[in-house]
């Protein structure tokens, strides 16, 4: 029987592959893991009936991982916890948001743009992301406490792999430190905060890739630009020298126009921004007010 790594946090392992008619859409901080196995205590245990059930510490009950894709070409969709890529493709849904004691729905306005919008260099932490991971063949998972967010995508950290789960490059922190991607932390990301903003903090010293025209105040949707049909377009010249925002402020910033009734003050308190080394919080609206080598993040009250 073949001898797995046994990793003392659980970790998914699976082939990731594009080939050119795909239907997947991957990005800089989203891929597809194809056929994957819960590697744990030295096996590489299969799904059962198209789930994955993780058991994590102190819970009475495992959280399920639910793959997609029919029998014999089931896929996990994979989110890169702990950093954030400049969007390639989002457009508002409707939500609900707490607004003094009262939940308000907003919903889109159909008088404005509805179109999926971009931001400047999405296309870089695409390439790198896609290229190393398809260039090993295989991508390693290290779970998040979380294991899933709510559309279902499995919350990780990347590394490069083999069949075998052997650790390779840490794509993650690559993407952190050739300026690739924003650092997108929470506390569930424990000692992964300093190490992820550090990488960042190096990279934006050095105005590498997104750190040459970020703004940390917000810009305006007139910023944003159509998004490309695959993963593969070319971005425009003009795209990639203009301004942009971390992604979780570019997305708020379309929900505002994107949705009636939705100003961007209350789409920014979608979440705290928490100062890391100091602990204070402060509502999102006022993320700009910390400094972006120490910030994460904490889920305020959207419903």
């Amino acid at each position: 029987m073949a001898s797995f790594p046994s990793y003392p946090l659980q970790h998914l392992l699976g082939r990731v592959s594009y080939p050119p008619d795909t239907k997947f859409r991957p990005d800089g901080d989203t891929i597809h893991l194809r056929d994957p196995v819960l590697l744990l205590n030295g096996e590489a245990l299969p799904p059962s009936n198209g789930k994955i059930q993780i058991w994590i510490p102190g819970s009475h009950k495992p959280r399920t991982i639910h793959l997609k894709g029919k029998p014999g070409e089931q896929y996990a969709p994979i989110r890169f916890e702990g950093i954030d890529a400049p969007e390639e493709h989002y457009r508002s849904n409707p939500f609900s948001l707490k607004v003094d004691s009262k939940t308000i729905r907003f919903l889109k306005d159909k008088k404005r743009n509805q179109s999926e919008r971009s931001q400047p260099q999405w296309s870089p932490a695409t390439r790198y992301a896609v290229g190393q991971l398809a260039k090993a063949g295989w991508a390693l998972i290290e779970l998040d406490r979380e294991v899933t967010d709510k559309y279902g995508r499995v919350l990780g950290y990347v590394y490069a792999s083999d069949a075998m789960g052997n650790k390779g490059a840490f794509i993650s922190l690559e993407l952190l430190r050739r300026g690739l991607a924003f650092p997108f932390l929470f506390e569930s990301a424990g000692d992964f905060i300093p190490l992820f903003l550090r990488a960042s903090a190096s990279a934006r010293k050095a105005g590498k890739g997104i750190w040459k025209n970020y703004r940390h105040k917000p810009v305006t949707f007139q910023d944003s630009f159509d998004a490309p049909k695959h993963y593969t377009d070319k971005e425009p010249p003009a795209q990639r020298k203009a301004p942009l925002n971390l992604p979780v402020v570019f997305r708020r910033i379309v929900d505002a126009y994107q949705l009636k009734g939705l100003g961007l003050t209350a789409a920014l308190r979608k979440y705290d921004a928490i100062d890391y080394t100091t602990g204070d919080l402060v509502p999102g609206d006022r993320y700009h007010e910390i400094a972006i080598d120490r910030m994460i993040w904490a889920p305020h009250s959207y419903t």
